[in-house]
């Protein structure tokens, strides 16, 4: 778990530190930033992405995180835009406004994230 939020804390910070003119970058930083948030959840709940699958565990975390739903929504459409680039067709023009929506989830959800798998310290 502490290395996958030691992953999302360096993924929040790359992101912080992208000129804003980098959309892509920014947003795929805070994308990942929040995926390793769901994995370190994910190993605190002793369960596994591959048994559930990527979308599932994103929206069960998400629940335990008590995101918005205007942020599951953000977290939702990242996800999709980030599997269709994977798997079919050229990332699509990312706007500033998306990008630091990634970003701001990732950084209030990251310290939630520590709390609810007890390393708030990590």
């Amino acid at each position: 778990m502490a290395g996958y939020l030691k992953n999302a804390q360096d993924y929040l910070e790359v992101a912080r530190s992208l000129n804003a003119g980098r959309t892509l970058q920014v947003f795929t930083m805070a994308y990942e930033g929040y995926f390793a948030i769901v994995q370190a959840v994910l190993e605190y709940h002793e369960v596994r992405t591959k048994d559930a699958g990527r979308n599932l565990a994103i929206q069960r975390v998400s629940q335990d995180l008590k995101l918005s739903p205007g942020e599951f929504a953000a977290v939702s459409k990242a996800h999709e835009r980030r599997n269709n680039t994977s798997y079919v067709s050229p990332f699509p023009p990312v706007s500033k406004a998306e990008a630091a929506a990634m970003v701001a989830i990732l950084a209030k959800y990251l310290p939630q994230a520590k709390a609810l798998t007890g390393l708030s310290t990590a």
